[in-house]
């Protein structure tokens, strides 16, 4: 198995929770389906998100969670690029608020049923987050 992550967490059930960075390379490994967490802090991660998202819905991705100030902006990028692509039963939802967001990513997300790929590596208050979330 290729390994694109730096850590991974066991939340409740048998899901997985893999935490990496927004430019990592995608792992084609990765088990479906699942949920992304998406980073939206500034014009660049808003740019390398929506670049990455039809890759990841090719890999099976059933929901992408957009986290951050620019949280809006890239839902709404999102909802344009899956309209186009016709991926319709994929679903998009944004926090500005990491709490929220992190909250809204582990336990309901995908009905709480999706394995969950965070891209947020370079988020380390975000990490923070979801590792005590993991804890409850």
């Amino acid at each position: 198995m290729q390994v694109m992550w730096q850590r991974a967490l066991t939340p409740a059930g048998s899901r997985k929770l893999v935490i990496t960075s927004l430019g990592a390379p995608a792992d084609h490994a990765i088990q479906r389906p699942f949920v992304t967490l998406l980073p939206a802090f500034n014009p660049s991660e808003r740019q390398q998100a929506e670049a990455i998202t039809m890759n990841l819905i090719d890999l099976g991705c059933v929901e992408l969670c957009c986290v951050g100030p620019e949280a809006e902006q890239l839902h709404d990028a999102l909802d344009s690029i899956i309209e186009v692509s016709s991926a319709l039963d994929v679903v998009t939802t944004w926090h500005e608020e990491p709490t929220d967001a992190c909250e809204y990513f582990l336990h309901a997300a995908a009905g709480g049923r999706a394995h969950l790929l965070a891209l947020i590596l370079s988020h380390p208050e975000l990490q923070a987050v979801l590792q005590e979330e993991t804890r409850t």
